[in-house]
């Protein structure tokens, strides 16, 4: 009897910064990387306090457990200073954007025009869907396949995050 190869997917790291982002980020590993497609995701939460504990739970969690790739979803209400870049770059972390929060990019995938000011995105956010965004369930509704595959096509950040989970 001949022996089965097994096929090994390469790793891949998310860190979102908040619970409505791993929240996201699962539904999008759903999406993405069920059934053997893309790579094999692992996402997590670094909790909040901002884009440099967001790099640093990211950096942390990679030299623990050695992933292939390595990405942040930050927000981008807070200025990403030269540290941090440097900081990112030295842990081979790539660092996505939602601008200026998770909640705009997410008007911004239903083709709103989000606020510039993250209060009024979460605020504009819970008017249009109405959900609680902190639950993986929540997003299938509103953010289907066919959604995020047309959004892609004029969010150049949504489309690199989507490209981190095809494994590309």
């Amino acid at each position: 009897m001949a022996k089965s190869l097994r096929q090994v997917r390469r790793t891949l790291l998310v860190v979102g910064e908040g619970d409505s982002e791993v929240a996201f980020l699962k539904h999008l590993k759903t999406l993405y990387c069920s059934g053997h497609l893309g790579v094999s995701a692992t996402i997590n939460n670094a909790h909040g306090k901002g884009p440099f504990n967001v790099i640093d739970h990211t950096a942390r969690q990679a030299r623990t457990y050695g992933y292939d790739r390595r990405v942040a979803l930050l927000n981008t209400d807070i200025a990403w200073t030269d540290k941090l870049k440097k900081d990112a770059r030295k842990s081979r972390i790539e660092m996505v954007g939602s601008s200026p929060c998770l909640e705009g990019l997410l008007l911004s995938i239903l083709g709103m025009n989000p606020p510039e000011l993250s209060l009024e995105c979460k605020r504009s956010i819970k008017q249009a869907i109405g959900v609680d965004l902190t639950d993986r369930l929540s997003y299938t509704e509103h953010f289907s396949k066919t959604v995020l595959e047309a959004a892609r096509q004029r969010i150049a950040e949504l489309d690199r995050l989507l490209q981190f989970f095809e494994g590309r």
